[in-house]
């Protein structure tokens, strides 16, 4: 069975994978004369940037509690 920081760790990895791949999706429909959509991408990205952000935050003070 899996230890609770290696699926923290798993996740955490899925999610950096989605920023860049919401970027890089960006990019595609930038060059592709779609800038609303790749607006829409960038969103994605900074979304999932930020909940990394709040995760990493969050588990640092639980660290501090324990």
């Amino acid at each position: 069975m899996a230890s609770v920081s290696g699926l923290v760790s798993r996740r955490a990895r899925l999610q950096q994978f989605l920023v860049l791949a919401a970027f890089f999706y960006a990019v595609y429909w930038l060059v592709d004369d779609s800038p609303l959509i790749a607006a829409g991408w960038v969103i994605v990205g900074l979304l999932n940037l930020y909940t990394l952000r709040r995760e990493a935050e969050a588990r640092g003070d639980d660290a501090i509690d324990v």
